[in-house]
Parts: C-alpha cells; sequence; structure tokens
C-alpha cells in the first residue's frame, strides 16, 4: 500500500468538510422529498401532479445513501491526522463519482424527475466536482 505523508492545507480542508456537509444536506432534501412529505415538496418548486415510479425511487434512496456513505469514508480519510493511503482517497473518490453518475442518469433519465429535481441535481454534481478538484495530495 502507498502512504503519503500528506494532509491537505487548512483551507482545502475546511473546503473539502464544508462541501461534504452541503453534499449531505442537498442529499437529505432529496430524500425528503422523494418521500413526498407535503412539508418538504415545496423546498424546489416541485409540483406533484404525476404519479412517481416507487421502483424508481427505491434504487434512487439506495444510491443517495451509497453516496453518503461514500461522504463518510472521504471525510474520514481527508480528516486523518498523519497520512493518507493515496490509494484510499482515489477510490473513494471514484466510487463517489460512479455511484453519483448512476443516479445521475437515473434522474435524468425519466421526465418527471428531470423536471422536477434538476436543480438538486446539479447542485450535488457541483460540489463533488470542487471536492475533486480540492483534494490534491501533496508530496
Amino acid at each position: 500500500m502507498e502512504k503519503v505523508n500528506a494532509k491537505l492545507s487548512s483551507n482545502s480542508l475546511w473546503k473539502v468538510n464544508k462541501l461534504i456537509d452541503k453534499i449531505n444536506q442537498t442529499c437529505d432534501m432529496l430524500v425528503s422529498v422523494l418521500d413526498l412529505n407535503s412539508d418538504s415538496v415545496w423546498v424546489y418548486g416541485i409540483s406533484l401532479t404525476e404519479k412517481m415510479d416507487t421502483d424508481l425511487v427505491d434504487i434512487m434512496l439506495r444510491k443517495i445513501t451509497e453516496m453518503k456513505n461514500h461522504l463518510i469514508d472521504l471525510k474520514r480519510e481527508v480528516n486523518k491526522e498523519f497520512s493518507w493511503n493515496k490509494k484510499d482517497i482515489e477510490k473513494i473518490l471514484s466510487s463517489l463519482v460512479d455511484v453519483w453518475d448512476n443516479l445521475d442518469n437515473l434522474l435524468l433519465g425519466n421526465g418527471f424527475y428531470r423536471n422536477n429535481f434538476e436543480m438538486p441535481i446539479r447542485e450535488v454534481q457541483t460540489m463533488i466536482e470542487r471536492v475533486y478538484e480540492t483534494v490534491e495530495i501533496r508530496d
């Protein structure tokens, strides 16, 4: 295993932790909306005039949960005090992007979800890209 004595700068660590927290919040909002709680549906201006595909919703909820688990792993790894395993960081980031791409395709492949959830989808995508750009391992 390749150990790299590297850490993020304090500014980069702060950015990554904030981005991870924002991604988690957006994912929580998506989960809340997908649960069709009337108090949360209005958050993104969603109109529920069509019936939702419950099988697709179940898959999306599993993907969001999987993504949140990767975020937990990433946060734990970047906050390590001494050294990182570069391959672990790369694997977590790659898995996070793969799960997101899969979720993105599911959501945007359906007109109802694309019309109603595109804003939070793009928010998460942008934040994941920022995390990816910020996490640079310095030797």
